[in-house]
């Protein structure tokens, strides 16, 4: 809440510092005040001659005027309110409107445009997103804000783009933002919001193999440097150097090219592999992967399996994530922590907060 109601005052406080939107507020004050002080002159002299005038009629006077409608409804008729609406509405007030429509109009397409060619800064509008770093392919990004648009964990949260490599972002979607920059600048980073971020996906640039994994290294230094919380994911483009990323606190680090070698392989050899990867690994229909928090404790690895087994639960345990390394297939007798989380596969992810009440609920009557 309290970091919720931060970001909104620092928004405010950029919002209020951009220079058209000064500009609009200033003209807009003055405008105003003309409207404000002509409806009371007006008021105050035309009352004279007609006792039935209100402080209403006086402002639709004015406002009417100021904007050069003139429905010719009222009209001065006294000395001073003639002079008043001369000097206020004629004079001041028909500069000051079109001015205030014009640096409207300036901002929304000066907006527009910098949205759309990645000029933006958003740390005024977004905040707990995701930081997609380099454009590869159109098709690569596509896909995989496909992905985190189906799971109900990262569909509401905001995408920024951070790529130097692309001018314009090929595709419009909503919630989706482009800053053009080079990833290993911290101006860029900054314009990302990389400090109120949730989570940064490092893709491999298109550039030579050691070339690209070393520069993904150095992007991920200094993003940890400029937010240490971070979680960051790290597309690395061979496995031979999956050292290079050991000093980091890098959350995961992906060899994609192998994973993919590694599958297009064994469909040779165990005929049906592919798409049954492909199936885990993707949204289409079917079972999916999914790490999901455990709340029972002390309990083994055998035991929970055979949990799962006598509750008919449609899910298979995989392995467990603990202090961020990964054990498939553990030994039966290691007693899971409530730290721990648990690699399953289910139909969706729904499925795992029925199935883990139940678990609870049976550990509990034993």
């Amino acid at each position: 809440m309290f970091f919720s109601l931060k970001f909104r005052f620092r928004r405010l406080h950029r919002i209020y510092h951009n220079r058209h939107t000064r500009r609009v507020i200033g003209a807009g004050i003055i405008v105003m005040t003309c409207i404000l002080v002509n409806s009371g002159c007006f008021y105050f002299f035309e009352r004279t001659t007609n006792d039935k005038l209100t402080l209403w009629d006086s402002f639709w006077l004015s406002l009417t005027t100021i904007t050069t409608v003139g429905y010719g409804d009222y009209s001065p008729t006294t000395l001073g309110g003639r002079l008043a609406t001369m000097i206020l509405l004629y004079v001041v007030g028909l500069a000051s409107f079109p001015y205030v429509i014009t640096q409207i109009v300036d901002t929304t397409v000066e907006g527009r445009n910098d949205r759309r060619y990645g000029f933006i800064d958003c740390r005024n509008l977004v905040e707990d997103h995701i930081i997609v770093v380099n454009f590869p392919a159109e098709l690569k990004v596509v896909a995989i804000m496909d992905q985190l648009a189906s799971d109900p964990v990262t569909s509401h949260r905001p995408i920024v783009i951070l790529t130097d490599s692309i001018e314009e972002l090929p595709f419009k979607r909503p919630n989706t933002y482009f800053v053009r920059g080079a990833p290993l600048h911290e101006e860029s980073l900054n314009r990302a919001n990389i400090e109120r971020a949730h989570v940064a996906l490092i893709l491999t640039p298109n550039t030579d193999e050691r070339a690209a994994d070393a520069l993904t290294v150095s992007t991920v230094s200094l993003i940890e440097s400029l937010n240490p919380t971070i979680r960051v994911i790290a597309e690395c483009s061979s496995i031979k150097h999956l050292t290079l990323f050991s000093s980091f606190k890098c959350t995961a680090v992906i060899p994609t090219n192998n994973i993919a070698a590694k599958v297009l392989a064994q469909e040779i050899c165990d005929q049906g592999i592919a798409p049954a990867v492909s199936e885990l690994l993707t949204g289409a229909e079917g079972s999916e992967f999914y790490s999901e928090p455990i709340e029972l404790n002390g309990i083994s690895f055998n035991e929970l399996r055979g949990l799962l087994v006598e509750l008919k639960a449609q899910a298979i345990l995989v392995g467990i994530i603990r202090e961020n390394q990964h054990r498939i297939n553990p030994p039966l007798d290691l007693q899971i922590r409530q730290t721990d989380r648990l690699i399953i596969i289910t139909e969706n992810r729904s499925d795992w907060k029925r199935i883990h009440a139940q678990l609870l609920d049976t550990w509990r009557a034993t």
